[in-house]
């Protein structure tokens, strides 16, 4: 991949968009410039099957005034969608996986009894975690159907722009992150983004669990602590009684005050919530405080570009 110093990210997201510019490193981003729109309606409805997006040429116009706002010649783009457009999931490889396309079919062989849909209509990725002695793998597969990533990627191009890295909001704002959470060995991340709860479970350095669950734009308080809770147990009952350790968590407005709330219910100790100051502060673009939370996938998925 050639890096240009300078690298875009967009977010589209169910009412709007997130464009931003960023520059420096992966690590340590700087917010170059950013452009947001929100529409008074949705303009996309996520589904792992279903066409996604319903106002095509109102996407299209948005995207397009968004870019040359943006006054750059960047092209090469990084994505977020939503992560109810697809499925992501951990799975436990026995065979060694000799190269990319063998390991494309082996893992479609293990999902092709559990999946909902015909796996050879679906684009599948993964990501080798860790990789035992005996050859074994633990892997990230990310699952979208072809209908679905072609109507994000051929929304973009007819726009001139190449998108060549795709993820889910919950990875990409999990991305932005990392680099101050590292320092954990044993950690798990909690956030709650544009009405999805995202339970992140990390030992040794290495993501064991993970889960995303749609909720709503109105998230009443006894669902959610029903389902941090219940993902707390099953990871906890498949690990001999494991407690989390290192919670760290993410979310904006009432919905902080609400997520800090249940964990104090369903974990032991103090959960950190994270700061997101740094980024006001290098970002050479004067943010308003209240629309950050609106910049974070965008910006998560522009890092993918930095060094």
């Amino acid at each position: 991949m050639i890096f240009t110093g300078i690298s875009l990210g967009i977010e589209i997201f169910q009412n709007g968009i997130a464009m931003v510019l960023a520059s420096g490193q992966k690590s340590s981003p700087i917010l170059e410039r950013h452009e947001i729109v929100r529409m008074p309606g949705d303009i996309i409805k996520p589904s792992l099957k279903d066409i996604n997006i319903i106002e095509p040429s109102v996407l299209k116009s948005a995207l397009s005034d968004t870019y040359l706002r943006l006054l750059t010649k960047v092209k090469r783009t990084s994505l977020s969608i939503p992560d109810s457009a697809g499925r992501a999931l951990l799975l436990e490889v026995e065979s060694p996986l000799k190269n990319k396309e063998e390991g494309i079919d082996h893992v479609k062989w293990k999902l092709k009894k559990t999946f909902p849909v015909d796996l050879n209509e679906v684009h599948l990725d993964y990501q080798v975690l860790r990789q035992e002695d005996d050859g074994s793998s633990h892997v990230l597969v990310g699952i979208v159907s072809r209908t679905v990533i072609n109507e994000y990627e051929n929304v973009l191009l007819e726009l001139g722009l190449e998108p060549y890295l795709i993820d889910f909001s919950s990875f990409n704002l999990y991305r932005l992150f990392a680099p101050r959470l590292d320092i954990h060995e044993h950690l798990t991340f909690i956030s709650l983004y544009r009405g999805s709860l995202s339970v992140l479970i990390f030992q040794d350095g290495c993501l064991e669990f993970s889960r995303n669950k749609l909720l709503s734009t109105s998230i009443d308080p006894a669902r959610l602590f029903r389902e941090v809770n219940s993902s707390l147990v099953v990871y906890s009952d498949t690990k001999g009684g494991w407690k989390p350790r290192n919670v760290y968590y993410y979310a904006v407005g009432e919905e902080r005050e609400l997520l800090r709330n249940v964990l104090q219910e369903a974990v032991t100790g103090d959960s950190v919530h994270i700061d997101t100051d740094v980024i006001i502060s290098s970002s050479r673009q004067q943010i308003d405080r209240t629309l950050l939370p609106d910049l974070l996938g965008a910006l998560g998925a522009a890092t993918r570009g930095l060094r």
